[in-house]
């Protein structure tokens, strides 16, 4: 009762309707692409699940050509899994359906089956294409044998066909690279936006004076996928505060567009998933062209949101303030949480992503900044963003 309460109150201070671009739609060009070296071949656009729970809204993408439809046991409290299930039982022999399940370091194999087992019932099928370790940010979760010899299992018994890794933690590259040097996995799923990729900001510092910025996560991918490993991008938006920038569009590109087509036009990503909750959005979403990114007008997009949110953007798998604070605040964690709050305008998540944080930031109130003060390769005011995050979740 508390959280629903907490959920309303902030859903009042964050109130506000999403606004969709009445961009000039052309017809669908999705590009086929190979996950890694798997068999897998789906269109570079997939139906992230995270806050949707509507049968329809999957049933619309579906017709828009989506043919990924990534979820999780954990989204909207599984009724993510029953949407798709519902939605596109008699059409399981067209899709590819990735879900994941936190394997915990003190869960066993018969833990892992189970969730497998109950995420199989709710997306009303018999195999599951991609099952994903979901959000690791420990290597100590990796080195769990249990969880590989479930994998294994799970293969040889037809329940899943390949087996993958996600994330979006200030350990996530590290947490790729185990992964990636030991062969464990067929597929990442990870964050990537235009803002983590370091030609991105070699562009943007001749403009805004800045010094380069080489964050470690695109070479840890582009190890992945010199090794035949599947990549899907997710977060490609940078946080997705789409009405930031309906006043800058035109008819002929959006800035969700542009950021899309930066994603899918680097090394780094093979397709990417984006949160789709309305019908609309969806439309904007699958109307992306897919030429290679030479665009003027999508790079000035890039730039304008940059400019717009650059004192907010925290991108996800940095990690470069994690041994910054001394009462170990969670920076990363915090921060997205208030990402889910502000940019997503998702109470529900950003309450509950910030109270499961152990280490959340309260201990930033009394502090005198000064630890963090120049963590930050992206210059992010981390004891402002981190008080204001607190007042508003805690």
């Amino acid at each position: 009762m508390l959280l629903n309460r907490r959920s309303f109150l902030l859903s009042a201070l964050l109130s506000g309707n999403l606004k969709i671009a009445n961009a000039k739609r052309n017809t669908l060009k999705t590009e086929l692409v190979r996950l890694g070296n798997t068999d897998l071949i789906i269109p570079n656009i997939g139906y992230g699940s995270s806050s949707t729970s509507d049968e329809n809204i999957v049933k619309h993408a579906f017709n828009n050509g989506i043919r990924y439809f990534d979820t999780a046991e954990s989204y909207v409290g599984g009724d993510s899994e029953i949407s798709i299930g519902n939605a596109l039982k008699n059409f399981r022999h067209e899709i590819v359906i990735g879900t994941k399940t936190k394997a915990r370091t003190y869960n066993n194999q018969r833990d892992y089956m189970k969730s497998l087992e109950d995420s199989l019932k709710r997306l009303r099928t018999d195999y599951i294409d991609i099952y994903y370790n979901h959000a690791v940010n420990s290597i100590s979760r990796l080195e769990n044998t249990d969880w590989w010899e479930f994998i294994d299992k799970a293969k040889s018994e037809g329940k899943i066909r390949y087996s993958g890794v996600s994330g979006h933690g200030s350990n996530l590259a590290d947490c790729l690279e185990y992964c990636i040097d030991r062969n464990l996995v067929d597929v990442i799923l990870s964050a990537f936006s235009f803002a983590q990729d370091p030609r991105f900001f070699e562009k943007l510092r001749h403009t805004f004076h800045y010094v380069a910025i080489n964050p470690r996560l695109p070479e840890v991918l582009l190890k992945a996928k010199n090794k035949g490993i599947g990549i899907i991008a997710m977060k490609t938006l940078a946080g997705a505060r789409l009405n930031d920038m309906r006043p800058y569009e035109n008819e002929d590109i959006t800035y969700a567009q542009a950021a899309i087509k930066w994603a899918l036009n680097t090394d780094y990503a093979d397709a990417a998933i984006i949160s789709m909750t309305s019908n609309s959005l969806i439309d904007e979403l699958t109307s992306t062209s897919n030429n290679k990114f030479t665009d003027n007008k999508s790079f000035s997009l890039l730039k304008q949101y940059y400019k717009l949110n650059q004192e907010s953007i925290c991108p996800p798998g940095c990690g470069a303030c994690k041994n910054a604070c001394p009462n170990d605040v969670q920076i990363s964690d915090v921060m997205r949480s208030k990402m889910y709050a502000l940019d997503y305008k998702n109470p529900n998540k950003a309450l509950t992503s910030y109270a499961a944080i152990e280490n959340n930031a309260s201990a930033c109130l009394s502090c005198s900044a000064k630890p963090c003060l120049s963590s930050c390769d992206y210059n992010l005011d981390i004891k402002k963003l981190n008080t204001s995050s607190h007042k508003l979740l805690s």
